[in-house]
């Protein structure tokens, strides 16, 4: 199995810390199912078939691992954890219909089996139950920060939609992109967990930094997944970035081992290129290196922000050390 560096690990690195969280995912697991019976019964089925409890669980146990120094983890913590587990969820929905995707965990999407319309439109209503589930915390604060991401997400969709895809992206650009993809929800799902933890000051800003950095590593993990890794492996229908024509980092790092303009005339003609060509292009050019290279930085940045804070970032760490164990394959 071949990762992103040169370790043997499996798909899912990230198993063996939720597993020391066994009690706080069965009453998580308990608490998400539940949400779908809250929606009306002519919904309830396809919402539960999105919400139904699988995956990896990234988002919730960045939650669970920021609060880990906190002396009781109840009812408050959970809720804030669908907060982010559902935003992810909506946010997916919404993805599968614009890439037109057909498969994703290894079942239909809710765009291939209802149809883009009532898709979205599931999608919107998750959006909306997740916001109830942050006014019900009582604090003006997760509100603020919950709507701000979704916000930033819907954004950042609506930017990379609209953006001139003949024009070559910089990596500064793929960065912004990255945040409102992926990082923002990180990043979000930190916070959510450090705000459980009292009387450490810096921590609430130190987990959301750490997040947000391990946000893009986790980005550019998914972009190589794209390219690289089989539907099988993947459980989800890959290749929708070139079909879009997204720039995604792989293809950042490919333009950047050729000349400027080289580089302009591929990006303006990279809807009629060949995928297999390419791959073959990127792994002759060391783009996985690179690729690997820009993860490791973004994961030791992650690992600077939370040093001040030993004891309290001890999961957050392990969560680190578990992302340069991602698999492509």
């Amino acid at each position: 199995m071949k990762t992103v560096n040169n370790y043997k690990h499996s798909q899912n690195p990230f198993e063996k810390i939720s597993e020391q969280m066994n009690a706080l995912f069965r009453d998580f697991g308990d608490f998400l199912t539940a949400q779908a019976g809250t929606f009306e019964k002519e919904v309830r089925a396809a919402a539960r078939e999105t919400i139904a409890p699988r995956g990896k669980f990234i988002r919730p146990i960045l939650v669970f691992a920021a609060a880990h120094a906190a002396p009781e983890k109840g009812e408050s913590l959970i809720r804030r954890a669908a907060i982010v587990e559902l935003t992810h969820l909506s946010t997916l929905i919404h993805d599968d219909v614009i890439d037109g995707a057909q498969s994703r965990r290894n079942a239909e999407t809710a765009n291939r089996k209802y149809g883009a319309k009532p898709a979205i439109l599931l999608g919107d209503a998750i959006f909306a139950h997740t916001m109830g589930l942050a006014v019900e915390e009582n604090d003006v604060d997760t509100s603020r920060r919950t709507a701000l991401c979704v916000k930033t997400i819907c954004e950042g969709e609506i930017r990379q939609t609209l953006a001139d895809k003949s024009v070559r992206v910089t990596r500064d650009r793929y960065y912004e992109i990255a945040f409102g993809k992926t990082a923002a929800l990180f990043s979000l799902a930190c916070a959510l967990g450090a705000k459980s933890v009292a009387g450490i000051d810096g921590w609430i800003e130190a987990a959301e930094e750490a997040g947000k950095r391990l946000g893009i590593a986790y980005q550019i993990y998914d972009d190589l997944c794209d390219w690289f890794m089989s539907e099988k492996d993947a459980g989800k229908t890959l290749g929708t970035d070139l079909v879009s024509g997204k720039q995604t980092f792989p293809l950042i790092a490919l333009f950047e081992t050729m000349d400027a303009p080289r580089a302009d005339v591929f990006a303006k003609n990279l809807s009629s290129q060949n995928p297999e060509e390419i791959i073959k292009m990127m792994k002759s050019s060391g783009v996985e290196k690179i690729c690997a290279e820009e993860m490791e930085r973004r994961i030791g940045l992650a690992e600077r922000a939370l040093g001040k804070f030993p004891g309290t970032a001890d999961k957050l760490l392990e969560f680190c050390a578990a992302m340069r164990e991602l698999a492509l394959g």
